[in-house]
């Protein structure tokens, strides 16, 4: 077999190889030239190098390979090898017997490599017949003992079923017997009865065994029961009354077992006690009786019931079986006696000195109570989630019943309180009003409306309505905010707002006044807004929460809207009186203070500037926006301002047109325009300062030039869309007018 004909990787690298192919030819071709020129260097001359003699002698390993030809491994040319001297001549027959060496070498080792590989099949053969066999036994032996297994399962689960079956036989056998055994003693212990008045067996007169004796009892009195009363009545009288005899010995043996602490014995006569009924209620009641004597004498009878219910919560499950229920009935008894009887003699104490300090006790009260029924909410008393919330009502439900009403007084009578001294001043006010002048009433306005007086109205209603949410049921609370807050309206709206802004309506100076107006009507209309901003920030933080969305929410939100339209349509009133008056007053300055000499100066005078009368009045007015700006803001402001400037420049219009201009008096008139404009910019109003800019334009007309007046109106922004008989107004003020023939000249 050839060497390619096998799989087995090669022993050695294809470079490797032909590196100790070539190193083998050349030392080859070194021992052939040193025969042929005979031995010159000793006994060491003629024998070949120890590392060239054959290429699988010193450099079999393919790293020697490497270390000892690497201009192979490289690549390079054959002068690189590292032989001490190459001869010129080759011989190609020691080539070719170095490769048939090689050849024969290979198939050697070919074929000791397949015989190797054939004896390892064998045994690998061998080897896996033979645990195909072991493992084909093992799974035989599985079988087997699966098998077994099996029917050794099934055999138990017959001797299984056998061995119930057997006990169920003497199960029944067992109480039969029982039965028969308890028949038998319950017939003697009847007989005893039937035959005797007193019976004195030894069950019951030992003390030891009065469980035994409740349980025999309570099997007679039902048997007892079913037997007719005309042939019995006798024996029956005297089950019965042996029967609560026993009944009461053993709740006696509860309670003496609760006094000394034994909770094993509590527990046992319990259950003895189960099946009695009435007997059981008794202990019941007992224990709720005793757990509750001697423990509310602190100064928070809140803290004891807490501390006093986790105690005998655990009491009460280690005790009996129905635990739940009877934890159920030891908090209401705590609620209906402690509770309650604390309650009614808190809230007497100070019913009747002051129907506040009630209230908030009343509140506090229910507060506490509400806390504590959440406490105690982590005890298991049934399946029933609303029976704490109800035991909290059932506390305060005859205060409760009334609360409203009682809330409702205290309201009215506290904001009656607060209003009482400022209703007096009003009606002093109302009172003067009539027939006074100016100096006398100039001050009508101060302090007829009070943030303070507001503020403690608001106070005194957010006390009520937390109190309110607190107290009112949740079907109840939104009517009973409703009510609160009408009341609330009534007094600070009703009663002292519109009093008030009437008295200052009645204040107002005249519309044409011939002195300056007391316009204190501003200030009253500044208080009035921010008391409105703060009733209605109120009515938003408690109003609307506890009415939500229901319909009592539009009732509240209608009501206070026509109140307020009612306040604002009176306060627009007296801000447009006011605003008149100003108005008034400054016509009456420009009436009485300008001069037809103003505006028709003598040649050669002063130079031209603002006259007396245009001082003033922009003194004047300007003083009155700075009350306004002191008194309005927001929307109100910007709405005043513009109604006074429009009212201001009709007034300043019709004023300039009753007047003949020179040439000099329309500079003079162009200077009091611009002192006027610096007035209006005050403002901060677009909308006058256009219209001033305007006015100013109309009054350049008076001193143009007569040749320029048509191109001066066809060019100028602010005459080209006005009306053109108002250009020709103006121009016709000017004392040339006539005599230059400007109407011709413009031609409208």
């Amino acid at each position: 077999m050839s060497y390619r004909e096998h799989d087995f990787e090669d022993p050695f690298d294809s470079v490797e190889f032909v590196e100790h192919l070539m190193q083998s030819v050349v030392s080859r071709q070194k021992r052939k030239d040193a025969l042929e020129s005979g031995p010159t260097g000793g006994d060491s001359a003629g024998k070949p190098s120890p590392g060239t003699d054959r290429w699988s002698a010193s450099n079999s390993s393919p790293s020697a390979a490497k270390k000892s030809s690497p201009g192979l491994s490289h690549g390079k040319k054959r002068a690189d090898l590292p032989s001490a001297k190459v001869t010129d001549t080759f011989d190609p027959q020691a080539l070719l017997t170095a490769f048939d060496e090689a050849l024969v070498e290979l198939n050697s080792l070919s074929e000791r490599v397949e015989r190797r590989v054939d004896k390892l099949m064998k045994v690998i053969q061998k080897e896996e017949v033979e645990t195909k066999a072991a493992v084909g036994s093992v799974e035989k032996s599985v079988e087997n003992a699966s098998s077994q297994f099996q029917e050794l399962d099934d055999r138990i689960n017959n001797v299984a079923k056998k061995v119930v079956h057997l006990g169920d036989q003497l199960e029944g056998v067992n109480a039969t017997r029982s039965r028969a055994e308890d028949a038998l003693q319950l017939m003697g212990y009847f007989a005893k009865f039937h035959d005797s008045v007193e019976v004195d067996d030894e069950v019951f007169v030992t003390p030891q065994r009065i469980h035994e004796a409740a349980l025999i009892m309570h099997k007679l009195n039902l048997i007892a029961q079913e037997l007719p009363h005309e042939r019995f009545y006798m024996v029956k009288a005297r089950i019965a009354e042996k029967y609560v005899e026993v009944q009461t010995n053993v709740v006696k043996r509860f309670e003496n077992s609760h006094s000394s602490g034994d909770v094993e014995e509590m527990k046992q006569c319990a259950q003895t006690l189960l099946p009695f009924g009435k007997g059981y209620e008794q202990c019941i009641t007992r224990f709720i009786d005793l757990s509750q004597r001697g423990q509310f004498t602190g100064k928070d009878i809140f803290a004891d019931i807490g501390s006093l219910v986790g105690r005998v919560a655990e009491l009460i499950t280690k005790i009996f079986e129905n635990a739940e229920v009877v934890m159920a009935k030891f908090v209401n008894s705590i609620y209906s006696k402690q509770l309650q009887k604390f309650v009614i003699d808190q809230l007497k104490k100070v019913r009747q000195p002051d129907i506040e300090v009630y209230l908030k006790t009343l509140n506090d009260l229910y507060m506490r109570t509400t806390k504590l029924s959440t406490l105690l909410s982590k005890h298991k008393m049934g399946n029933d989630a609303s029976f704490l919330p109800r035991l909290t009502k059932s506390v305060f439900k005859q205060h409760l019943a009334e609360y409203m009403e009682v809330e409702l007084d205290n309201l009215e009578e506290r904001c009656s309180g607060v209003l009482h001294e400022n209703k007096e001043i009003i009606a002093q006010r109302k009172a003067a009003t009539s027939g006074l002048r100016r100096k006398a009433n100039e001050d009508v306005c101060e302090d007829l409306v009070s943030h303070e007086l507001a503020a403690t109205v608001l106070h005194e209603h957010k006390a009520a309505m937390l109190r309110c949410a607190n107290l009112s049921a949740p079907t109840e609370l939104p009517q009973n905010a409703a009510k609160l807050f009408d009341a609330l309206m009534d007094s600070l709206v009703t009663q002292h707002l519109l009093p008030a802004v009437e008295v200052g309506l009645n204040a107002l100076p005249s519309q044409e006044p011939k002195s300056s107006p007391d316009v204190s009507f501003l200030r009253l209309v500044e208080n009035t807004s921010s008391i409105v901003q703060l009733l209605e920030k109120h009515f938003r933080d408690y109003v609307v929460p506890a009415v939500g969305s229901s319909p009592v929410h539009a009732d509240c939100l209608h009501h206070k809207k026509e109140l307020i339209q009612t306040l604002q349509a009176k306060l627009d009133t007296g801000v447009d009186r006011c605003i008149t008056s100003q108005v008034g007053y400054t016509r009456y300055i420009l009436s009485s203070d300008q001069k037809k000499s103003d505006f028709r100066p003598e040649n050669g005078g002063a130079a031209p500037f603002f006259t007396p009368a245009c001082s003033h009045a922009t003194a004047y007015l300007s003083s009155q926006v700075q009350h306004i700006f002191q008194c309005v803001d927001g929307k109100n402001l910007q709405a005043c301002l513009m109604e006074l400037g429009t009212r201001f420049h009709k007034v300043l219009l019709d004023h300039l047109q009753q007047y003949s201009y020179s040439y000099l008096g329309g500079m003079v008139a162009i200077c009091d325009v611009n002192e006027y404009r610096k007035c209006i910019k005050k403002f901060n109003v677009p909308v006058l300062d256009l219209l001033m800019e305007v006015l100013h334009s109309l009054c350049n007309m008076l001193i143009v030039a007569p040749e320029n007046l048509r191109q001066i109106v066809s060019e100028e922004a602010h005459l080209a869309n006005i009306d053109r008989q108002v250009v020709m107004n103006f121009v016709q003020l000017r004392s040339d007018h006539k005599t230059g023939k400007l109407a011709k000249i413009l031609n409208f």
